[in-house]
């Protein structure tokens, strides 16, 4: 796959690409983001699609949608994770423009939800992503894929049972009516309380955990 728009080109990542991507992966070090680190995320060995976002010849975005192991169900929910963006082309909407396409390659392996998450201490980001904040001129906010990502309000987000960080899942049913229920990682919740929930608060709200379907 390959798609172009003036000075930007979009393709999906190969073996030969892999001494531009370590060194994005530094790049991406520097400037504060871990979530390329080695331990996460092998180009060559990860069922997944590697997107490559080009500036004027040089790689200024990665993104990966890669099947969800974090959640206990692979087969079944595909994550858009691992993007970063050098800070020189922050504001290319490289993630709006990639989003197409990772979408396309979770449908056509037959994944039934497509999400990501954002900390939930995000205030501005997570205002966006639930539609309630756009930035002045950007038609992407207006965008009929991006808007279909919607907030899961009876559940968050929790990596690792040592980490403290609580995350908002957005996501998208590629097959109708299909019900999400993931089998790790997930802390359940009161939907009317999704938004007052703080790691201080956690225990107070909780509600008792699914059953698996």
């Amino acid at each position: 796959m390959k798609i172009k728009f003036n000075n930007v080109f979009i393709r999906n990542y190969l073996t030969k690409d892999r001494a531009i991507v370590e060194k994005f992966r530094q790049q991406s070090f520097e400037e504060g983001n871990e979530s390329l680190s080695f331990k996460k995320f092998d180009p060559d060995n990860i069922r997944a699609n590697t997107l490559l976002f080009f500036i004027d010849g040089v790689l200024a975005s990665l993104s990966v949608c890669e099947a969800s192991h974090y959640t206990g169900d692979p087969d079944i929910s595909a994550r858009f994770c691992r993007h970063h963006i050098l800070k020189k082309y922050r504001h290319c909407n490289a993630g709006f423009n990639m989003l197409p396409y990772h979408v396309r390659w979770a449908e056509q392996n037959k994944f039934k939800v497509i999400y990501w998450t954002a900390d939930i201490n995000r205030k501005a980001l997570n205002a966006q992503y639930q539609h309630k904040r756009r930035l002045p001129g950007n038609q992407f906010f207006d965008d009929k894929l991006y808007r279909s990502f919607k907030l899961q309000k009876d559940f968050l987000f929790k990596v690792s049972s040592k980490s403290d960080l609580l995350q908002y899942v957005y996501s998208k049913l590629l097959q109708p009516n299909y019900q999400w229920i993931p089998k790790k990682n997930i802390v359940f919740v009161d939907p009317n309380n999704i938004f007052q929930i703080s790691e201080r608060r956690l225990e107070k709200i909780t509600i008792p955990t699914k059953a698996h379907g």
